[in-house]
């Protein structure tokens, strides 16, 4: 390191980051990290970005713990030389300014310009105050732990987390219990009692929450839903799955006769971007996925251009990925129309939240028996009810309803797809 006291920072990626929360620590305090090494994995909007060491030395300090979310620019960790002495690097975190992070970088990278020069231990920092590490008093606070009565394993006698936690420890053993948190009034309950629980938004919950309030607030949405009849789409599939290209599912069948159907109504497979509606020459089309994190919508780039078989081969991949929160930015962003499939949990309908700049969204419910009149007399077959939303200062209603026509006589005569 070219100097003794180096800062990691919460890095910035696009200019609408502000925030974004650490999902894992690949390094211990007293660590030492080669520069490149992978640091740590820091969740932001939908996906997780690795964050790799900006210079080499030891990792003295980690100031934010797994499932922190910090702001752009925060510091969250401190290497420095090991012969350092531990005042010294109190001394730097407690001075520690942030610097400006209204800008877009050119990478991933944690580290953020230090201040001028490294601040030397003030006269206080051997004081109670600096003998406690920041990681260490919030933990305290959190569990109602009088942090003055927590005794310091570390150097100097510096309280740690773990001395924290056993302290925590030791009074759910049997000694007096932390102070608890107001009730509201309510009367004493035995330990087991029930009681809500409370959890922080990730940075991708919390993008999620954004967006879906900004789209449902800003764009005046419709709905127009049609029923489809299944029955040759379903014969079409078994034929696929009998040969030797991979299996397929009914929803890559949808998600091909989507994209062939999107070319030719191109006013629905466009964005909003200010004023001007930009139609796209392909079908980008977005696959709406649960994690556990939250709603991913990875993207099968120029659909109308794959087969089934390597739609349903790349549908699998991402879904997979977006699962364990490996996509990488360019695979969430730029599609041009989302498809939205319930239908796996028995859903028969159900309206979807347009995803902007997009300017429409297929739901796709459960394929059930139905009754239905073929030829003036009743018959039995599998319909799927689809419900396109729409952006109306967009795509009129004429032109969804063409869209979804094209797309049922698609589904309805798959042997064109």
């Amino acid at each position: 390191m070219s100097q003794r006291i180096f800062p990691i920072t919460m890095p910035k990626w696009g200019i609408e980051m502000t925030q974004g929360t650490i999902t894992g620590w690949h390094a211990e305090p007293g660590q030492a990290v080669a520069k490149g090494d992978t640091l740590l994995d820091v969740e932001t909007e939908k996906i997780v970005n690795s964050v790799e060491a900006p210079v080499s030395g030891t990792l003295r300090r980690i100031l934010a713990d797994v499932g922190a979310t910090e702001n752009v620019g925060a510091l969250i960790a401190v290497f420095a030389a090991a012969d350092v002495p531990e005042p010294e690097v109190d001394a730097f975190v407690t001075g520690f300014r942030p610097a400006d992070t209204g800008f877009e970088p050119d990478g991933g990278s944690a580290s953020a310009p230090a201040p001028a020069s490294t601040p030397s231990p003030s006269p206080s920092s051997g004081d109670a105050a600096a003998k406690v590490s920041p990681i260490a008093r919030r933990l305290a606070e959190r569990l109602g732990i009088d942090i003055s009565q927590v005794k310091g394993t570390g150097t100097g006698g510096r309280v740690s987390k773990e001395d924290v936690e056993a302290y925590a420890a030791t009074l759910q053993s049997g000694g007096p219990a932390p102070a608890a948190a107001p009730t509201g009034g309510t009367t004493a309950a035995s330990p087991a009692a029930s009681a809500p629980t409370r959890e922080r938004m990730t940075s991708m919950r919390a993008t999620i929450a954004k967006r879906l309030l900004e789209s449902k607030q800003s764009i005046p949405h419709y709905r127009l839903v049609i029923d489809v009849e299944l029955t040759a789409l379903n014969a079409r599939r078994a034929a696929l799955n009998a040969g030797s290209e991979g299996k397929v599912s009914v929803n890559d069948l949808i998600v091909r006769a989507t994209a062939l159907a999107l070319v030719q109504h191109p006013t629905v497979n466009a964005q909003l971007q200010g004023d001007e509606i930009v139609k796209q020459p392909n079908a980008d089309v977005c696959v709406a996925v649960a994690s556990d994190a939250g709603l991913v919508t990875p993207i099968v780039r120029a659909a109308d251009g794959k087969s089934v078989a390597q739609i349903a081969r790349e549908v699998v991949d991402l879904a997979e990925r977006a699962r364990t929160n490996k996509l990488t930015r360019d695979e969430i962003t730029g599609g041009t129309f989302t498809v939205s499939n319930l239908g796996m949990f028995g859903v028969d309908r159900f309206d979807a939240i347009i995803n902007p700049p997009q300017v429409a969204i297929l739901a796709v419910g459960a394929g059930k028996d139905r009754v239905i009149v073929r030829g003036g007399q009743p018959a039995v077959a599998s319909v799927v009810t689809l419900t396109l939303s729409c952006d109306h200062r967009v795509v009129d209603g004429a032109t969804g309803a063409k869209f979804l026509a094209t797309l049922k006589d698609l589904l309805e005569n798959p042997e064109r797809l």
